[in-house]
């Protein structure tokens, strides 16, 4: 990891949300929506980083396509790519629309298969690289209200998890992985809730425990850590007893029920 993160090396954050722990050597290439887009770039030169921003849908496949090689040209060969990019509805899934259903899994998990498609190539040819896949704790356990946002979440898992195992079966092993699963994070993303279980984590936490596992080229990381030694019970436990403590000890649903987020599909 550390020849990477000379001055020649570049990263592309897609959707971050602090992206100011990076090396300020880096050229580091931001795709985000347009609400977050100048704060994220400004924040990153007050730093002293060089910053190329680009306006990218994400969920328009052609279009992370054309970005991505335009990217290429004017930067290089990305290096360092992370998937943070995110939506909710938190709605049941009686409440909830065709379209916010199909906008949930074409930013949530199908904008993965584009942009590691897309910048994947270079890394393999040169056996070199960093792919970092943001979940959620609710892509470990199914949470209320996000039939939508927990099955894209399960989705992310089981996509880094198999191209972990493919890249490593063909003799990848300098492109290294991180998946990074975080509890409900106070971005304003989740407003209205009320986790019982644990407090909201602070951007700044999960941002600099991102970049820590990265540069420790760890597999996972799960935020805060203590929540690893619930998700044993979930499959050491008759399924039956799980909901039970989940519903009656966690009060996961309950937890939800106040969600009022950013507005109908709230972005992360």
């Amino acid at each position: 990891m550390q020849r990477r993160h000379k001055a020649q090396g570049r990263s592309a954050v897609i959707d971050v949300q602090d992206a100011t722990s990076l090396d300020p050597r880096r050229i580091t290439t931001v795709w985000s929506p347009p609400v977050a887009l100048q704060g994220t770039v400004d924040a990153l030169e007050t730093e002293g980083y060089r910053c190329r921003a680009y306006l990218v849908d994400i969920s328009e496949r052609e279009r992370v396509y054309e970005a991505a090689k335009k990217v290429k040209q004017e930067v290089g060969n990305v290096q360092v790519l992370i998937n943070n990019a995110g939506i909710v509805a938190c709605r049941t899934l009686w409440d909830l629309s065709d379209k916010a259903i199909e906008s949930t899994y074409a930013v949530n998990i199908l904008s993965h298969y584009w942009t590691t498609r897309a910048f994947l190539p270079e890394m393999m040819n040169g056996n070199s690289g960093h792919i970092v896949t943001v979940s959620s704790v609710t892509g470990l356990l199914g949470t209320y209200g996000c039939t939508d946002y927990s099955a894209t979440k399960f989705a992310c898992v089981g996509f880094h998890e198999s191209l972990y195992s493919e890249l490593k079966t063909h003799g990848y092993d300098n492109i290294h992985m991180t998946l990074v699963c975080p509890y409900y994070i106070n971005t304003g993303m989740f407003a209205g809730c009320k986790p019982r279980l644990f407090p909201m984590l602070e951007p700044n936490y999960v941002a600099d425990s991102m970049v820590r596992s990265i540069l420790k080229n760890e597999v996972n990381c799960t935020l805060p850590d203590h929540v690893r030694m619930f998700l044993p019970l979930k499959c050491l436990l008759p399924a039956k007893m799980c909901w039970e403590l989940m519903y009656r000890v966690v009060k996961g649903p309950e937890s939800m029920m106040g969600f009022r987020g950013r507005g109908k599909a709230t972005a992360g």
